[in-house]
C-alpha cells in the first residue's frame, strides 16, 4: 500500500520531468541524466539549442547532438563538449555562406598547457589577451574551450566577424550587435546524414569520414517517426 502511494505521488512529478527533455519541434528527448544535468546547468536551449539526434556512437564517443554542439559522456560518467571544429569533424572555413577563419597555429602555439606552473592564471590572461572584445561577454571556457583563431571578419559580409574556439564558433553581428553560437551541431548532422548539406560545406566534406556515413541510422529517426 505504501509503495502504491508513494507511487501516485511521485509519477506526475516524474512525469513531468520527462516532459521537460522532450523536444517536439526538433522530434528527439534528452534521456541521458548526466547530459540533460549538463545542458541544464549550462543554459539548456538558449545555449545548445533543441537535440537532433538520439545519444548515438560517433567517432568513438558517446554523445548527442544538439543544434549548436555535440555533449559527450567520458569513460568517467561525467559530460563535456565534443571539440568540433577539430580535425575529425568540422576543421572546415565554409559553411553555407559563411567564410570563417580556418584554424591558427600561431594562436595555438601560445596556449598555456597544464603541465605549466600557475595554469589557471595562465589560461586566464592567455583567454584574456586572446578573446575578442565582441566575443568576451558570452565567452566560457568550459562551452567553448580554448580559442583556436583571432577575430576575423567574413569576406563577403563585413559586418559578421567570427572566432573559432576548440568546440565551436562565435559569430558577432555588428549590424545588430548580437553574439551567438554557429549551429554546427546542425552543421554535424548535415555531413553525416548527406542532408540538407550546404553545397560549400561539402566540397570540403566529402573526403571526411563522417561524410554521408550515418545517412541511414537509427539515431536520426524522430521520435515521433
Amino acid at each position: 500500500m505504501l509503495a502504491m502511494l508513494l507511487g501516485a505521488v511521485l509519477l506526475p512529478g516524474h512525469a513531468l520531468a520527462q516532459d521537460a527533455r522532450n523536444f517536439p519541434d526538433a522530434g528527439y528527448t534528452v534521456e541521458d541524466d548526466a547530459i540533460w544535468a549538463f545542458f541544464q546547468a549550462h543554459g539548456g536551449a538558449d545555449t545548445f539549442g533543441a537535440p537532433i539526434s538520439r545519444e548515438m556512437a560517433m567517432q568513438g564517443l558517446q554523445l548527442q547532438i544538439f543544434q549548436n554542439a555535440a555533449l559527450q559522456i567520458q569513460t568517467d560518467g561525467s559530460v563535456q563538449p565534443v571539440q568540433l571544429t577539430s580535425d575529425g569533424w568540422l576543421p572546415y572555413s565554409s559553411f553555407g555562406g559563411l567564410t570563417v577563419p580556418k584554424a591558427d597555429a600561431a594562436v595555438a602555439f601560445v596556449a598555456p598547457t597544464p603541465d605549466q606552473p600557475n595554469y589557471d592564471a595562465r589560461i586566464a590572461a592567455y583567454t584574456n589577451a586572446t578573446v575578442a572584445p565582441p566575443f568576451a561577454a558570452s565567452y566560457d571556457l568550459t562551452l567553448l574551450g580554448l580559442p583556436t583563431s583571432n577575430a576575423k571578419p567574413d569576406p563577403n559580409n563585413p559586418s559578421f566577424v567570427y572566432q573559432r574556439f576548440q568546440n565551436g564558433i562565435l559569430l558577432a553581428d555588428a549590424s545588430s550587435g548580437s553574439v551567438g553560437m554557429l549551429p554546427l551541431g546542425e552543421y554535424l548532422k548535415d555531413v553525416a546524414t548527406g542532408q540538407n548539406l550546404p553545397a560549400d560545406l561539402a566540397v570540403e566534406a566529402t573526403r571526411s569520414a563522417l561524410y554521408r556515413h550515418y545517412s541511414a541510422d537509427e539515431a536520426f529517426v524522430p521520435d515521433a517517426a
